[in-house]
């Protein structure tokens, strides 16, 4: 069983249902919804098409919607046609509203002439062009070309060194995520996040719109400005999982640091139980080939040696030649690297975190133990919410965890958890009952066999008397023991 799972971004090349359930038959375990593209109903479109294909396949599949947040961009270029900007000339960026031309060109953000200061570089393009602030007055930024070639409209423009006095979440954020909690999606992104308050605000909103019985929608905080890097313990504490964008990361900070700050943001979400994506480029030659490089294969496995829940496909996925075959390549480079740490995984069964005074962790701890003693890879554990299925991922023990859960919306959301199988079943009377229903799904689903010895455990349940609690069970024994 895959442990690291697959998220891969919806679009033009991957729109219909049947496209998704092919996504999803290839390996697919979540699709990424980008705001920042498309129309409202084309992104209901979306969520209809992925829930009908996922239901068909009666596969489980979390929905990831991704906010836009407050993109800066150049605006309008005359003819529409792309100008050369040359090393060495001025150019100047401007808030007033003219026609762009290779001297100057009119941007989105009207306070940057008071936010950048003198000898500051300005970045454009993901970084393809540099600037460097030399004046400026109110209306316009006056530059110095320090790495030319084609401008085209609308291309993004970075700020790495200035702090920006605008926020994570803008009035377009505010009404997609009223909007996305309606749809009761499983995970919200947001872009832009600079510190701890900037997840506080988003999960108050997101708890204020739950209408789930057990669980909420979780708040990815994607990573990917440097203020972001400076203050990440603070972001992990405050958000539910966290995503390595490493695009604008790579743009924002420089990108020898790039594979640095990805093992730290894995490192540090796994160790405090937080769950963590490894997003762009992964495969990004695949967007017009239909194999991947060397290099991408070697990247994407570095990211399961590292640890990360998910490795992300953006352009691959939504809008290039290849959708299928790239889930299918990444699907066998996951595979693959997983089979050469196999055998090391199997002997690592370990629970190495600080003593944290939580039940869960108690649990997590006393499950790994009964594992190890009974010599079986498999724990089941009873979930309503999901969370301690997400706790037990947090060990990376390499222990096989199937998540048994009455609520539908934890099995889909699940699905993106590294090393969890999420099975529904009906709301059992008992908990014996709970128990056999237990055996009786993982037997029809060939995750076990009759005579198996696994572990079974559970978190606070409502109204069963297996509540914080972890049993051995032998498939088709009479009595578990306890």
């Amino acid at each position: 069983m895959r442990r690291a799972k697959i998220l891969v971004t919806l679009g033009p090349a991957s729109n219909t249902q049947e496209k998704i359930e092919k996504l999803i038959k290839a390996g697919a375990n979540a699709v990424r919804i980008n705001m920042s593209h498309g129309e409202r109903k084309e992104h209901l479109a979306l969520i209809q098409n992925a829930r009908a294909a996922a239901e068909k396949l009666g596969s489980p599949l979390s929905i990831l919607i991704d906010l836009a947040g407050p993109k800066i961009r150049t605006r309008s270029l005359k003819d529409k046609e792309p100008v050369l900007l040359h090393v060495g000339d001025k150019f100047t960026l401007t808030t007033r509203h003219i026609i762009g031309n290779d001297k100057e060109v009119s941007t989105t953000f009207s306070e940057l002439p008071s936010s950048v200061k003198i000898g500051e570089p300005i970045l454009l393009d993901d970084g393809s062009l540099e600037l460097k602030v030399i004046d400026k007055n109110k209306t316009d930024v006056i530059c110095e070309i320090v790495a030319g070639g084609l401008l085209y409209e609308s291309k993004g423009i970075n700020l790495p060194n200035t702090h920006l006095p605008i926020p994570s979440l803008t009035e377009k954020d505010r009404t997609d995520l009223d909007w996305a909690l309606d749809q009761d999606i499983d995970y919200i992104a947001l872009s832009f996040v600079r510190k701890a308050e900037d997840c506080h605000e988003v999960k108050r909103i997101i708890k204020s719109k739950n209408t789930r019985k057990f669980g909420r929608a979780l708040l990815v905080a994607k990573i990917e400005k440097a203020e972001a890097i400076e203050n990440l313990d603070d972001i992990i504490e405050a958000t539910d999982g966290l995503m390595v964008a490493r695009g604008d990361l790579g743009v924002e900070t420089s990108v020898d640091l790039v594979p640095v700050y990805q093992k730290e943001i894995i490192q540090k979400s796994i160790a405090n139980d937080k769950f963590v994506i490894t997003a762009t480029q992964m495969l990004q030659t695949m967007i017009d080939n239909p194999r991947p490089t060397r290099a991408e294969a070697s990247d994407v496995a570095n990211a399961v040696w590292d640890g990360t829940d998910a490795v992300m496909l953006s352009a691959e996925t939504a809008a290039g030649n290849y959708p299928i075959e790239s889930v299918l390549t990444m699907n066998k480079i996951i595979n693959s690297a997983e089979k050469l740490r196999a055998g090391e995984i199997k002997r690592s069964i370990k629970f190495e975190q600080a003593p944290s005074g939580r039940t869960s962790q108690a649990l997590c701890n006393a499950a790994g133990y009964c594992a190890k003693e009974k010599k079986t890879q498999k724990i089941a554990v009873f979930t309503e919410s999901g969370l301690m299925a997400r706790r037990l991922s947090a060990f990376r023990s390499g222990l096989l965890t199937f998540a048994l859960t009455t609520s539908r919306r934890a099995r889909h959301q699940l699905s993106l958890v590294w090393g969890v199988s999420p099975f529904y079943q009906e709301q059992p009377e008992t908990t014996e009952l709970m128990l056999r229903r237990g055996e009786q799904t993982l037997l029809d689903n060939d995750a076990v066999e009759n005579g198996e010895t696994i572990v079974m455990m559970a978190g606070r349940l409502s109204g069963l008397g297996l509540s914080s609690s972890v049993v051995v069970w032998t498939i088709g024994e009479d009595v578990p023991r306890r």
